[in-house]
């Protein structure tokens, strides 16, 4: 096809799709992305950067009359306060849904809950509307993301906005060529960058907040009659040149098979809450500390694909004042997962361990190019002169997301807060539900009985 079509086939697609005539499994994908992200989001509200948002956002906000819920405290507001709020909720401890495109969970799920209230949209409908956004933003950035990232932009809120726009249009029911419009304009506020990985900023959550509000915007202005260049993806000043190389072939594939196969089974999860790039190197090295029982390691060599060893943030060794450092390095995780045999949201936040510290000193990240992505080694030795290793090889497929993981992960995450097993098997079955529910209102509901506990835990 044309590249330039590419976004009336992309308009075509998010507001046409329907959950009746979705395959099972993409169903089942849908809900378990729902679940983990809305676990997730139990699991961050005593991180900062919720709060911040919300004070932010009640500076110039309405009295609390709006249509739409934040999750931190119930407070209703605007569509898009309330998807700001929640989507720098759920990515505050970066546990989200992971592909090398991002973690697009944070931008869609906020969004589609957000428009839902306000049009009164039915469950069946907020899945449709959670695909629509998964797969535009996928496709988009499928055959980009790499060169997007090597120029320091960030994945998640640079093609977030193309999911949220999606979603929202999709919820809305607005027709095809006013989506298209939307997913233009939303080139426009594509955008975040990396640097905060090893400056310790806390910004990268507010990047997807206003990947989702600039989402909802877009769709809102087209919905007025406001068109975008049809060209803003394709052509010579469009986004994929801006953000890619000159000679980068990114529009071959965005619409193959679109609507038959669907990038968004491939989305994993994550077990700790760290940088997609490190699940394996922690789960090695927390498996290789247990089978050393006890012996000292003098040397951890993490080998990782050159596009990650030397990815921003993963090969920093310190000093370590934040969590945005932290999650993001190589060395200090696998020196934590050494030292605890876990990675925790709490260890994550102690900068002052002598033991991992020690470890980071002795933990080397190697660019290895016989290594694929999502596929690290892990080479040990130990003070007795002992060697062990560890290698990863079903790379991101080790850690796919599926129902029954999800629902593992929501026991896990709402656990560790200290929700209730009634409570938190509630959220699971709010969420299976979801597909015949005549709107949202009970499955927020369930949500926020989960977070009520947590908060006074």
């Amino acid at each position: 096809m044309e590249p330039h079509g590419i976004l009336a086939r992309l308009g075509s697609f998010a507001t046409e799709i329907d959950c009746d005539r979705l395959a099972a499994p993409i169903v089942h994908k849908a809900k378990a992305l729902l679940l983990y992200g809305l676990a997730v989001g139990v699991a961050s509200l005593r991180a900062p950067q919720p709060a911040q948002a919300a004070r932010a956002i009640d500076r110039d906000s309405s009295d609390g009359g709006g249509s739409a819920t934040r999750l931190i405290d119930r407070r209703r507001l605007d569509p898009a306060s309330a998807a700001f709020c929640n989507s720098a909720l759920m990515h505050a401890r970066v546990q989200d849904d992971a592909h090398p495109c991002g973690h697009l969970g944070v931008v869609v799920i906020p969004v589609a809950l957000a428009c839902a209230e306000r049009y009164g949209a039915a469950g069946r409908d907020v899945l449709a509307a959670l695909v629509a956004g998964y797969e535009t933003a996928l496709r988009i950035g499928r055959d980009h993301a790499a060169d997007l990232s090597r120029r320091g932009f960030r994945t998640t809120p640079a093609y977030g906005v193309f999911a949220a726009a999606a979603c929202a249009a999709r919820v809305r029911k607005v027709d095809a060529k006013t989506c298209a419009h939307a997913l233009s304009l939303a080139t426009n506020a594509a955008g975040g960058l990396r640097e905060w990985s090893e400056a310790g900023t806390g910004e990268g959550p507010f990047q997807v907040a206003l990947a989702a509000r600039n989402g909802l915007l877009a769709v809102d202005l087209a919905a007025t009659g406001v068109e975008g260049a049809q060209t803003a993806l394709t052509g010579r000043a469009g986004f994929f040149r801006a953000y890619g190389s000159e000679s980068g072939d990114y529009a071959r594939r965005v619409c193959d098979a679109l609507g038959e196969d669907f990038e968004l089974e491939k989305i994993t999860y994550k077990p700790y809450p760290i940088c997609q790039f490190l699940t394996g190197v922690v789960h090695g090295t927390v498996e290789l500390s247990r089978r050393a029982n006890g012996r000292s390691a003098r040397a951890i060599a993490v080998h990782m694909n050159p596009f990650e060893a030397e990815f921003v943030g993963i090969p920093y060794a310190g000093p370590f004042s934040s969590f945005a450092q932290t999650l993001m390095s190589a060395p200090f995780c696998a020196a934590l997962a050494w030292a605890r045999q876990a990675v925790t949201f709490d260890g994550l936040h102690d900068f002052a361990d002598d033991a991992v510290l020690a470890l980071v000193e002795k933990t080397a990240v190697v660019s290895d190019a016989s290594r694929a992505r999502y596929a690290s080694r892990i080479a040990v030795t130990l003070d007795d002169g002992g060697t062990m290793e560890w290698e990863e090889n079903e790379g991101a497929d080790a850690y796919r997301l599926t129902w029954e993981r999800a629902c593992g992960m929501n026991a896990q995450l709402c656990a560790e807060v200290g929700v209730s097993e009634r409570n938190t098997r509630a959220l699971a079955a709010g969420v299976d539900a979801i597909d015949r529910a005549p709107d949202v209102r009970a499955l927020i509901g369930a949500w926020s009985a989960c977070a009520e506990e947590a908060q006074r835990a």
